[in-house]
């Protein structure tokens, strides 16, 4: 075999390599963002910064603690009440936003029901006349 052939046979399997890549990212329609909405939310990022400035200002950094199957959130203040966004980071069709209110400043949240792995939650609250948004990183 001479080197004309080798080149044309390395050739061939480089473009067929390139072409398999090509028809297996184009067959796999998974996008690996985590957010569809990315654009508007970099949008009102102004908003969202406030709210974790005002965590870091008023001291409000909710304590989570998880103990068999519960979640625990201990707030600073006693009155809140907002959002819980669970997002799960492999797999965002389970993902889940669930609203809540508090007058004791601690909320107990069954998560039995949640898939066992790692959770990105994300707290968005409102108490005594502030918004605050905190995100914290779980292994259930």
């Amino acid at each position: 075999m001479n080197w004309g052939t080798k080149i044309f046979l390395s050739l061939g399997v480089f473009m067929l390599c390139i072409i398999g890549a090509g028809i297996y990212m184009v067959s796999h329609d998974t996008d690996t963002l985590e957010d569809t909405d990315y654009y508007e939310q970099g949008l009102n990022y102004d908003q969202v910064y406030n709210k974790k400035s005002n965590v870091a200002k008023h001291k409000a950094e909710p304590v989570i603690k998880i103990n068999h199957d519960t979640l625990y959130i201990q707030f600073a203040t006693v009155a809140n009440s907002g959002n819980l966004i669970f997002k799960r980071p492999s797999d965002r069709s389970i993902d889940l936003q669930l609203p809540f209110e508090t007058n004791t400043g601690v909320y107990q949240l069954p998560i039995s029901t949640l898939k066992k792995g790692a959770w990105n939650l994300e707290i968005v609250w409102k108490s005594e006349g502030l918004e605050f948004l905190t995100d914290q990183q779980l292994h259930l």
